[in-house]
């Protein structure tokens, strides 16, 4: 302890709230540190403050205009999202719009290059999502095949 009567740690003090930005080290007991990994989201003890654990959502697509192989329905891809990454089918194709937010057509059977669309994405696993509108961090996400990125979304409802 020093003069004051504290530990020596300058700026160092105990708190209840952290907000976005805010360091902080948080001590776990009683859990078993196998289970903690990369991608895990330490949440609220509250299950209506808890983000979704699901694995179908609908999203906003921006497909990359260097796509050298266009997405159809069952296309299957790598979600990346936060720090994990888990395999992804492209279940249904909704719409394509315009730059303005527009439908520009119902139901399209691929989306090429530069394309913007609506879709369904199942996950193969559930993981923890949010509406990109409730939490941006859990609600964007970026989809790959084969090492290249395919198209980048946020989810705009979850489904299942």
């Amino acid at each position: 302890k020093d003069e004051s009567g504290g530990d020596g740690k300058e700026g160092a003090e105990r708190g209840k709230v952290a907000v976005a930005g805010d360091s902080v080290d948080i001590y776990l007991t009683g859990i078993d540190i196998a289970r903690i990994h990369p991608g895990n989201v330490l949440s609220h003890v509250d299950l209506d403050l808890r983000p979704a654990v699901k694995k179908k959502f609908r999203a906003s697509l921006m497909v990359m205009d260097d796509l050298a192989v266009p997405i159809i329905r069952g296309a299957q891809a790598l979600l990346h999202m936060h720090s994990i990454d888990t395999p992804a089918v492209v279940s249904k194709l909704i719409c394509t719009k315009n730059r303005d937010g527009t439908v520009k057509r119902q139901k399209p059977r691929v989306l090429a290059g530069g394309a913007s669309a609506s879709v369904e994405i199942t996950l193969d696993q559930k993981i923890s999502i949010s509406k990109y509108a409730d939490c941006r961090a859990l609600g964007r996400f970026v989809l790959r095949r084969g090492g290249d990125t395919i198209a980048v979304g946020i989810i705009d409802e979850i489904v299942g």
